[in-house]
């Protein structure tokens, strides 16, 4: 085996190299292509991943910060409830205490006296008006079915109760 074809097998060979390399090239330029378009790829979702998230942590952030104050508010709320609670059983306690001395007031008779007469004025249609001395000050009166309380104490509930308005403005 000599001449021709040996040429024609190395030939063959050469080109069958040649041609291997070149597809080889390819492949290598084909995956090196493909390698840049995964990781550009992997970039782009990484980046759209790392943006979803840090919205998701904004939108939690901004919902703990409006929990933060609505608590807060809350508290407030509580303290100046509990603040205001506590001036009016300070006022009310006050006013019973001062009750409690007008009936040592040489003026206190005078004051049961007007007492008796408008119990008696309001139930005179019901029927003879019996009038009970309270000891803590006052009266109560009965005719019939009908009582009225006119305790200081009860007057004075009364009086707050009706002045309700006008308490809820000392606070604003």
């Amino acid at each position: 085996m000599g001449g021709p074809a040996r040429v024609t097998l190395e030939a063959l060979q050469v080109a069958a190299l040649a041609t291997a390399s070149e597809a080889a090239e390819e492949i290598s330029h084909a995956s090196q292509a493909q390698a840049q378009e995964i990781v550009a790829a992997a970039r782009t979702e990484s980046a759209e991943l790392a943006a979803g998230r840090r919205v998701a942590a904004e939108r939690l952030a901004d919902l703990q910060e409006r929990e933060r104050l609505a608590e807060a508010r809350s508290e407030c709320r509580a303290t100046v409830l509990r603040a205001q609670r506590s001036v009016l059983i300070e006022a009310t306690t006050a006013v019973h205490a001062a009750i409690d001395r007008l009936v040592a007031d040489p003026r206190y008779p005078l004051l049961l006296d007007r007492l008796a007469e408008e119990a008696r004025e309001r139930l005179s249609a019901a029927g003879p008006v019996q009038i009970i001395s309270i000891p803590s000050g006052g009266i109560v009166a009965r005719a019939g079915s009908r009582q009225l309380d006119y305790s200081l104490h009860a007057q004075l509930d009364r009086c707050l109760g009706a002045m309700a308005g006008e308490l809820e403005r000392l606070w604003t």
